[in-house]
């Protein structure tokens, strides 16, 4: 399959439309003759994946995080960046970002999680104001009402890390509202929704005081709530590509690409 025809299969189902502006989806490296065989999924891309990819005979990688995001102004081996764009253009590796359009996908980043932590999806917190069903977060139900002690050990136990939280005024949560990734923006909206608790990452100090007296605040981290973003995504990909005779073969990284360590 063609670059170009897989973009295309790609941008059906995650509409760049979607995405958040000037986020940087999209072809990010072109290389070789454009034909796609194989197809390695991940988080974002480090040397790890890159051979991984090399290990496992694939041609393109699709990331959700964009390995080009600032403009480059060198590019040299010297750092992670200008070190895999240029692994990936010597081994005639494809690489292919997908960020906040698959945020927005209605089955994409948040529901990923919603779905580990059994919390039931009902609305986008922020709907997308041009295709109908997709958007920004997720508001949930709760399948029974918790405690917002029961809800921070249950994503500890999902996310597998330690937790910060500020506990909120409500003492029964029954709906939910999840931003993957950095989503403190949306806290506004995540009070307005009638949720009595937001999950997201990357929250200041500041943040969980302005939240402390309206709705619980709980951060497990970044990566660890899009690490099901891989798979999820590779599932996605073969589902939209099963029907295409020259469709690629997919699978998803094995790699932790986390570079933030915990000690307790």
């Amino acid at each position: 399959m063609h670059i170009s025809e897989f973009v295309r299969i790609i941008e059906k189902v995650l509409p760049p439309v979607t995405a958040m502006d000037g986020d940087r989806i999209g072809v990010q490296v072109f290389t070789g003759n454009g034909e796609v065989h194989s197809v390695l999924t991940c988080l974002e891309i480090t040397d790890s994946v890159i051979d991984e990819a090399l290990l496992n005979a694939c041609d393109c990688i699709v990331t959700f995080h964009p390995l080009l995001f600032s403009p480059l102004k060198i590019v040299t081996t010297t750092n992670r960046i200008g070190r895999c764009v240029t692994r990936a253009i010597k081994h005639d590796i494809s690489i292919i970002a997908i960020h906040t359009n698959y945020d927005a996908y209605p089955q994409g980043t948040n529901f990923l999680l919603a779905e580990k932590l059994g919390v039931v999806p009902e609305r986008a917190l922020v709907a997308d104001e041009i295709v109908v069903g997709y958007g920004m977060g997720l508001v949930c139900s709760c399948k029974q009402p918790m405690s917002a002690t029961e809800l921070v050990q249950k994503v500890r136990e999902v996310c597998g890390s330690p937790v910060r939280y500020s506990e909120g005024p409500n003492s029964r949560i029954t709906h939910v509202a999840i931003v993957g990734g950095s989503g403190t923006s949306f806290l506004r909206d995540a009070v307005a929704s009638g949720a009595q608790a937001f999950i997201t990452s990357d929250v200041k100090y500041h943040t969980f005081h302005e939240a402390s007296e309206s709705i619980c605040l709980i951060d497990p981290g970044h990566f660890e709530m899009e690490q099901f973003v891989p798979e999820g995504l590779a599932k996605l990909l073969q589902e939209e590509s099963k029907d295409f005779e020259n469709a690629p073969v997919f699978r998803f990284t094995s790699c932790n690409t986390n570079p933030v360590r915990y000690t307790i």
